[in-house]
């Protein structure tokens, strides 16, 4: 069994590449769009500020309809690309398949 594979991942690799694309215009900065998954968003790299934070929130919110500020209250879901892409997919697709 080879983890990582199949609908889940490649769902979180859109996510994530649309989460680079909205870095990439909050802050900017092109390079965004490169960045690994394993990014720390707070780090030196990224070095999103509180202002920086909130319009990528915001627009995560608008985009996927996933509101992490209120269903992650200690936001490790902001801890790098990757865990915010994972979040954001586990929780659209929690709310597509509670949807009727």
């Amino acid at each position: 069994m080879s983890a990582g594979a199949g609908p889940a991942s490649a769902a979180a690799a859109a996510i994530a590449d649309e989460i680079r694309r909205i870095l990439a215009v909050a802050t900017g900065r092109p390079e965004m769009l490169d960045i690994p998954a394993d990014m720390p968003l707070f780090g030196q790299a990224v070095a999103l500020d509180s202002l920086t934070g909130t319009l990528l929130l915001r627009e995560i919110r608008q985009r996927f309809g996933v509101d992490v500020a209120a269903d992650d209250l200690n936001l490790d879901a902001l801890a790098t690309l990757g865990t915010l892409a994972a979040f954001v997919g586990e929780r659209a697709a929690a709310d597509t398949t509670g949807a009727g």
